[in-house]
């Protein structure tokens, strides 16, 4: 097999989901006897995250002043370092990393990881439709926005999702069931004080508006004054609405029934804890890394028909769906969920199952390689 000499870019200074995606395929790609590197911002969080793990690493400066000598310096990177494909992953980087890579005459694969919306077309379709030789999209809605707004050819966009890793993310012997109606895998009721009988509520993900957090609060208050169950709710996670979040939960009736955990490196322990993992997302997701996640654990999930979710979580089969911004509705399958441990069971194990066969990070990595070899 071919050995590939790979560049990612990433021009995003944060840590979510489309970053742990880049350093994902990083790490696999060098596993199976790759060469890589990443050209990233040298104060982003992926930037110390990869050479941490001993990725190759070089500094990216994206301001328009230094644009054009940017371009050069790394126009002749690629070529003193023999680079055969350069993969970018966010806007900045696309324009730099994009047009070093044409101008150096190597294979451009543009990564496309959220869903919205594109305010000058014209400029998008020069960025998606002309400068790469191919799109890669975590999810088949954003490839088919991709197709018919911006007219990219369907046969030059491929949807790869992210792959789960099955070593980390992976099935415990406590697995709800009618004999054991409550998850006791991790410890995060024994982190918080709580007793084996509390229920276990949580969503993990970046603290953005669009990520839902505010039905989550609505349907935890409607949770709380309505069920006769003991219940917590917990939130993972860390970004810029995490004052606005510690404010709130701050005052009745969330204080002391809501917990903002903040960054969690243990997340595979915080979902062996949870009974029922919660996203309500209203906005911009491809196909979300923490639904992939608890559904390799086989958790019990409740999503809304966002993006890319309902590509994963297919309804009362993988888990539960709601409309965007419905906090009844939301509580409504959190109680159903609580009260009824077969049915957590049933959809934890048939989301494992389609995970194991679809969603693994081999699964990705091969269906990468493949792309690779085509172009």
């Amino acid at each position: 097999m071919r050995q590939w000499r790979i560049l990612h870019s990433e021009s995003s200074l944060g840590w979510g989901g489309q970053e742990v995606r880049v350093l994902v395929e990083l790490e696999w790609m060098r596993a199976h006897g790759h060469w890589v590197a990443l050209a990233a911002h040298p104060e982003s969080a992926i930037a110390k995250r990869a050479q941490d793990v001993g990725i190759a690493f070089v500094p990216l400066r994206t301001h328009k002043a230094l644009l054009p000598f940017e371009i050069v310096r790394l126009t002749a990177w690629l070529i003193a370092n023999r680079i055969d494909l350069v993969n970018t992953h966010s806007s900045n980087d696309g324009w730099l990393a994009g047009i070093a890579a044409r101008l150096a005459f190597k294979t451009l694969i543009r990564s496309r990881h959220i869903e919205v919306d594109y305010p000058n077309k014209f400029w998008s379709g020069v960025a998606f439709r002309f400068m790469p030789r191919h799109v890669i999209t975590t999810s088949q809605v954003i490839a088919n926005r991709l197709v018919e707004e911006l007219g990219v050819s369907p046969q030059r966009v491929s949807c790869i999702s992210t792959g789960v890793d099955l070593t980390k993310f992976k099935v415990a012997a406590d697995v709800p069931s009618a004999d054991r109606p409550l998850a006791d895998g991790g410890n995060l009721r024994e982190e918080l004080g709580l007793s084996p009988d509390v229920a276990l509520v949580g969503m993990i993900s970046v603290l953005r508006s669009w990520k839902g957090h505010a039905t989550f609060l609505a349907a935890a208050a409607d949770l709380l004054q309505s069920s006769k169950r003991s219940i917590r709710f917990v939130i993972a996670g860390d970004g810029p609405g995490r004052q606005e979040l510690t404010d709130k939960i701050a005052q009745e009736p969330w204080k002391g029934q809501v917990t903002l955990l903040g960054h969690r490196a243990d997340v595979p322990n915080v979902l062996a804890s949870l009974d029922v993992l919660v996203l309500p997302s209203y906005a911009h997701e491809g196909i979300p890394q923490i639904i992939l996640q608890a559904q390799a654990m086989a958790r019990a999930v409740v999503a809304t028909t966002v993006g890319g979710i309902p590509e994963v979580v297919e309804d009362n089969v993988t888990g539960l769906l709601i409309p965007p911004r419905n906090p009844e509705a939301l509580a409504e399958k959190i109680a159903t969920l609580l009260d009824d441990s077969a049915l957590r069971a049933r959809l934890g194990q048939a989301a494992r199952e389609k995970i194991e066969k679809h969603h693994s990070v081999d699964a990705m990595g091969e269906k990468l390689l493949a792309l690779y070899g085509s172009l």
